[in-house]
């Protein structure tokens, strides 16, 4: 099955999964007068990679956009997408290219000032429980949750705009970019809060990823080779998450706090 069958499989199976008990805890905060929400979640995390990724990369940022729906008992629905980016890449691609003193000539004859940087993505379905650290202040307290998803990763080829390489332009650099992909999940643990003024709202814990990757390119042009193995690739670090919360199905009189 190919990764985006996989990723529309994955959605369509939430959304059947999801309608029906989504529309039974509607009923139930109704009935109750527990709101529910909709929370939209801005977050920021640093990574560091383990096992085959950190033979590839060094530690990289993530920014990510996430939309939850807590229930009235605090259970958690939810997406994530974060967009991965970096600076350390401990792989040298080009290497094959490089002349005797470790130089890339450009197409005018001068040294090309060639980077290699990070970029992939990380987006999966969430599921997962909100424990109030107080019953009267439901929420306020630790936030766990698990997902399944797509993790994917390459290596982007920054060119020196004066001096061009042509062997690593257009379609020549799929050759050289090592982009994998492959089933990823993702666990969170920390502490969410969303005050009563709803100016304090965030998200701070520690997240990890285990993603079972192997390359999507035919052909890797510095080997002089298909890559047919299997990585297993990790992503360790803290995440920080401004959020939005949108209140439903509650009443006037209702306090919280």
């Amino acid at each position: 099955m190919s990764i985006k069958k996989l990723a529309w499989s994955l959605v369509i199976i939430f959304l059947l999964l999801g309608n029906s008990f989504l529309a039974a805890q509607s009923e139930k905060a109704q009935k109750t007068n527990n709101p529910t929400y909709i929370l939209v979640n801005l977050s920021y995390s640093f990574q560091s990679p383990k096992g085959d990724m950190a033979n590839r990369y060094g530690w990289n940022n993530a920014a990510g956009l996430g939309l939850d729906y807590l229930t009235s008992e605090n259970w958690i629905f939810g997406t994530q997408v974060d967009y991965l980016f970096g600076t350390r890449v401990k792989e040298d691609v080009l290497a094959s290219l490089r002349n005797l003193n470790g130089d890339l000539i450009g197409n005018n004859r001068s040294v090309a000032d060639i980077k290699l940087t990070e970029r992939g993505w990380n987006a999966n379905l969430l599921f997962g429980k909100l424990i109030p650290f107080r019953k009267e202040k439901r929420l306020f307290g630790i936030r766990a949750t698990a997902g399944i998803g797509i993790l994917q990763h390459k290596i982007r080829i920054q060119q020196d705009p004066a001096s061009l390489v042509p062997q690593t332009t257009g379609d020549y650099r799929t050759g050289y970019d090592r982009m994998s992909n492959g089933l990823a999940f993702t666990e969170f643990i920390g502490i969410q809060k969303v005050s009563a003024n709803r100016k304090i709202n965030f998200i701070l814990g520690v997240e990890l990823v285990q993603g079972f990757t192997k390359s999507r390119r035919e052909w890797d042009f510095d080997k002089m080779a298909k890559d047919e193995n299997k990585y297993i690739d990790f992503l360790i670090g803290g995440k920080f998450a401004w959020t939005i919360p949108f209140e439903i199905g509650a009443t006037a009189e209702d306090v919280f706090y």
